[in-house]
């Protein structure tokens, strides 16, 4: 089954975004980006990069330097419509499962992503949720459909700024008699404030000769107490 990946840019970690003219992005921001792309390369899927609307897809190419990646300039007045647009989009290409994924997991091993995708069947979907302060899943770090069990509803009924994005996602799935494959639970990096965290749980892991992660730990080392 063809199967598609799909990153926005600058969501939830700005990366490109927010920056003034000829500004360069922050060191962090891109190497995060960087091995979570990398991350990726053994997945069995394409995996697309969406742009904000006007921004220069040549430019971001050469910015990110990793190959293989589809890059494409995402449609639609706000994030919720854009990202809505970018899984009809890769269904119209004749994709069969789409999984949208967080920018910033560089440590989120790359076989996790690929159960998510062969879990995806007939109208099946798959939620990742993030924990929250008390360790409840709160928001989102992956959310993946098959063609079939695709809904629009899915992003357009749920406020994705409130909390308790998944409970109330899946709640709405379930109502429309999807079946819900829940993933392992996982922190992407929201910030660069927060990449120490990131730093801290990979220090005894493979993940600790990242590039990000050396970096975030750099940082942290480098940061006051």
């Amino acid at each position: 089954m063809k199967a598609a990946v799909m990153l926005f840019l600058d969501k939830p970690l700005p990366v490109l975004s927010q920056l003034a003219p000829g500004q360069a992005p922050d060191p962090l921001a891109m190497a995060l980006l960087r091995d979570t792309l990398r991350n990726l390369a053994d997945v069995e899927a394409d995996v697309f990069v969406f742009l904000e609307p006007d921004e220069d897809k040549e430019q971001a190419r050469a910015l990110l330097n990793v190959k293989g990646i589809k890059l494409a300039n995402s449609l639609g007045r706000n994030l919720k419509v854009r990202q809505r647009n970018a899984f009809r989009l890769v269904f119209a290409r004749g994709y069969e499962r789409a999984l949208l994924l967080s920018n910033a997991m560089p440590d989120l091993p790359g076989y996790a992503v690929q159960s998510a995708l062969d879990s995806l069947g007939w109208k099946c979907c798959c939620l990742g949720p993030v924990p929250g302060e008390d360790g409840a899943p709160d928001q989102l770090y992956a959310m993946g459909f098959d063609f079939e069990g695709y809904t629009t509803d899915a992003l357009d009924m749920v406020d994705f700024d409130r909390p308790k994005v998944f409970d109330r996602l899946e709640t709405l799935l379930l109502f429309y008699e999807r079946k819900v494959k829940v993933l392992p639970p996982y922190s992407p990096v929201n910030s660069l404030d927060a990449a120490a965290e990131l730093a801290a749980r990979c220090a005894e892991t493979r993940f600790a000769l990242l590039p990000s992660v050396r970096l975030a730990g750099e940082r942290a080392t480098a940061s006051p107490a």
